[in-house]
């Protein structure tokens, strides 16, 4: 497992299944040399994970 450089303090193993393009995006994303913020695909999925959970709690939150 590589190194989180946030050192989660309870981390959880999670297991997802994705279409093969989606895997092709991201590599091809990391493959660019470009700093996207995540070292590896489990860096990528996490941070999606967590900008889509900030995403839903402001939805949450929006007066009509």
């Amino acid at each position: 497992m590589s190194k989180n450089p946030r050192r989660l303090a309870e981390p959880v193993r999670l297991i997802v299944s994705v279409e093969a393009e989606v895997v092709a995006a991201i590599d091809k994303l990391m493959s660019q040399g470009r700093h996207h913020g995540h070292r590896n695909r489990a860096e990528f999925v996490r941070l999606a994970i967590e900008r889509e959970l900030a995403r839903c709690r402001s939805d949450d939150f929006r007066t009509p």
